[in-house]
């Protein structure tokens, strides 16, 4: 029995032993993938609001694509301070946001590749181009789905952006 005890009954023993508790705390995460969001509220003069726009790390939003349109998904990136020179990270690149307006005051922004920016820029624009109001912004994010240990998808906290009279 001694013999037994010492090459199979031991291993068993230790394998159970370090097995149950790391099994008992191992979590298994769904696939993972999720989507943030930001939201902008306007107010002021909103008549003449044509879109809304948020920025960060130098890239800014676009529109969601209509479904079923082969709108791509480039977005050329300027410099947040349209006097900076040219640089080479003022390149084609994925618009790290898209836009998506939920009614006269309010903008929903999804934030591309789960990421979550902690500075952003939130403008309002005229249908020509011209910016109406601009305001910077630090984000605080919030877990809203998932788990502590897996991640999950994030809302920050509400960019108000007043448009002055024009």
């Amino acid at each position: 029995m001694g013999r037994v005890w010492g090459l199979i009954v031991r291993p068993a023993v230790l394998m159970l032993a370090v097995c149950i508790p790391v099994a008992g705390c191992s979590t298994a995460c769904p696939a993972i993938g999720w989507v943030n969001s930001v939201t902008v509220e306007l107010a002021g003069d909103l008549s003449r609001v044509d879109s809304v726009q948020l920025c960060a790390d130098g890239a800014c939003s676009e529109l969601r694509p209509e479904p079923g349109t082969a709108a791509p998904r480039i977005v050329v990136t300027t410099p947040l301070d349209a006097s900076a020179p040219f640089t080479p990270e003022a390149q084609p690149t994925m618009a790290p946001f898209y836009a998506s307006r939920v009614d006269a005051d309010t903008w929903r922004f999804t934030v591309v590749n789960m990421s979550s920016p902690d500075h952003v820029t939130a403008k309002a624009l005229s249908a020509t181009g011209e910016v109406l109001a601009v305001k910077e912004a630090d984000l605080d994010w919030n877990r809203v789905g998932g788990s502590a240990q897996c991640g999950g998808p994030g809302e920050a906290s509400p960019v108000e952006l007043t448009v002055p009279n024009g």
